[in-house]
């Protein structure tokens, strides 16, 4: 992935910087945006109430990644986010970010390279959630992660790659490890690998 247009702009506005506790809202569901973020350390867990009030968890950011993109172009927050662990953020205004995007058309691409990654990255994921065997929706995500070396490299606990492409964890335990006794995957300390 390029540079985040995070990175890029902080170079010129330098973000401020906030510690959560685990737990601790950042944000709530509906308030004002005031703020766009990028996680230094920890996770942060991005949860939206539907209509009936039930909790439904959109994203778990992490490190390095941004979020509350999408809220830079609108009024309100269109869910919460709560830290996960000790999380540290950094941000920037809104404001002051949007000022200085129509002012860099170099930062502006950045962020829409950015969205556009996103974006693809969402679509791939709600296609390999679509497959209905649970073993093969691993095996879908694995290939759509691996490098050049046939190697998946984790950059999260196994614990989130199994909500990130929908199963329950112990689902997603039980076929990772008959993958691994049948020889189709090959595990080690920080991925998998394809034989």
């Amino acid at each position: 992935m390029p540079e985040s247009y995070f990175d890029s702009i902080s170079s010129s506005l330098k973000p401020l910087r906030l510690m959560l506790e685990k737990g601790e809202t950042l944000f709530q569901q509906g308030g004002g945006v005031e703020r766009v973020y990028c996680v230094k350390t920890g996770k942060i867990k991005l949860i939206r109430n539907t209509i009936e009030g039930t909790p439904i968890t959109l994203h778990i950011a992490q490190s390095g990644e941004t979020f509350a993109e999408a809220s830079l172009f609108s009024n309100r927050y269109h869910c919460s986010a709560i830290a996960d662990s000790k999380t540290e953020v950094s941000y920037f205004r809104k404001t002051e970010l949007l000022d200085y995007l129509e002012q860099n058309p170099a930062a502006m691409k950045n962020l829409l390279t950015t969205f556009s990654h996103q974006v693809r990255e969402l679509r791939a994921i709600n296609e390999i959630k679509n497959i209905r065997s649970a073993k093969e929706r691993i095996l879908a995500f694995i290939r759509g992660g691996m490098d050049e070396n046939k190697e998946f490299v984790l950059s999260m606990p196994l614990k989130d790659v199994a909500h990130r492409i929908g199963l329950a964890h112990e689902t997603f335990y039980r076929e990772i490890k008959k993958l691994e006794k049948s020889g189709q995957i090959i595990r080690y300390d920080k991925g998998i690998k394809l034989p």
